[in-house]
């Protein structure tokens, strides 16, 4: 029993890793304009007029070439929305945002959304220094987009979490058995007439009792 425990948990701590998809800001073309879309990772990017829970409601003003102001970073919003459309990824599980805001407490804002609206926000709350923003996806939401508003603020990069075990077995449709154990845990070739747990490649158990 304690191999088919040590098994199962190796597998458990497999499935929980997934793939990132991370947004480096520095393709922005440079005659970008306010409502145009550019790509990056295959994700459309825009810049757009800020909402009335931002700083300043309907403005969009911002630059792809921020001046040297001590810290790093790619684009800055003076103020703006950068929208990210997510409908293309499959289970995002968290978002981390890296900015720096030279306005104050809750200046700037991120807010990860599905069809119904906002389901993750967070807010700075640091100035003038580097700080990540992480929007968890916990209630599993279809998330379709991705925007972050700030009056005087830098965005560096961004990272987009998705859990691959559940993708790879939505795009196939089929579980691939990694193992198949007996209550021992003892690899077995005859899977007749006897209890056993198929291990799936995506962490799951099945126990199964076949007659021949």
């Amino acid at each position: 029993m304690r191999l088919l425990f040590t098994a199962l948990a190796f597998l458990i701590s497999v499935s929980l890793c997934g793939q990132t998809v991370t947004l480096t800001l520095n393709n922005v073309p440079e005659a970008i304009m306010c409502n145009e879309i550019w790509t990056e990772q295959n994700l459309d990017l825009s810049f757009v007029s800020t909402a009335t829970v931002d700083c300043v409601p309907d403005l969009c003003l911002f630059t792809s070439n921020p001046p040297d102001m001590g810290v790093e970073m790619s684009i800055m919003l003076y103020p703006s929305r950068l929208t990210v459309d997510l409908s293309s990824l499959q289970d995002i599980q968290k978002v981390e945002v890296d900015i720096v805001d030279y306005c104050g407490f809750y200046c700037t804002q991120a807010f990860l959304m599905d069809n119904t609206g906002i389901i993750s926000s967070k807010g700075n709350s640091l100035s003038s220094v580097s700080e990540t923003l992480i929007m968890e996806n916990l209630s599993q939401a279809s998330c379709t987009e991705l925007a972050i508003s700030g009056c005087e603020s830098g965005v560096n990069e961004i990272r987009i979490y998705q859990n691959t075990s559940s993708i790879n077995n939505e795009s196939s449709g089929v579980k691939k058995v990694l193992r198949i154990i007996d209550q021992l845990g003892r690899e077995v070739n005859h899977t007749t007439n006897q209890i056993l747990f198929h291990i799936y490649e995506d962490g799951s158990v099945e126990k199964k009792f076949i007659v021949d």
